[in-house]
């Protein structure tokens, strides 16, 4: 979790495209790799995930793509988690994030 969270640090304070391509590379890379990990730390995931959908908007060649394969894998993954109420949330995280896409248009 320290290492997502240094990443998603370093890759706000990096300069030039490349290389917040490649740190967002990493960051989808391991967070796709290990959905058990995200459904156990649920409140970090919402984290990861709001960024996985900023990098969806990025014009940077393979960013989008892969952003897209890695939402789409959490989400098999750990459906559950989208739909239920958890981390004493007062809504689930697929209805947060349905109304911020609705603020987004």
């Amino acid at each position: 979790m320290a290492i997502i969270r240094e990443l998603l640090v370093l890759v706000e304070k990096l300069e030039g495209k490349p290389k917040k391509a490649a740190i967002a590379a990493d960051i989808m890379y391991v967070v796709g790799q290990f959905p058990s990990f995200l459904r156990i730390h649920w409140k970090f995931s919402k984290t990861v995930i709001k960024k996985l959908i900023e990098f969806m908007h990025d014009k940077y060649p393979g960013v989008q793509n892969m952003a897209v394969e890695t939402i789409i894998k959490i989400s098999k993954k750990c459906a559950d988690c989208f739909s239920k109420l958890l981390d004493g949330d007062a809504i689930p995280f697929l209805e947060t994030l349905i109304i911020s896409f609705k603020h987004d248009t």
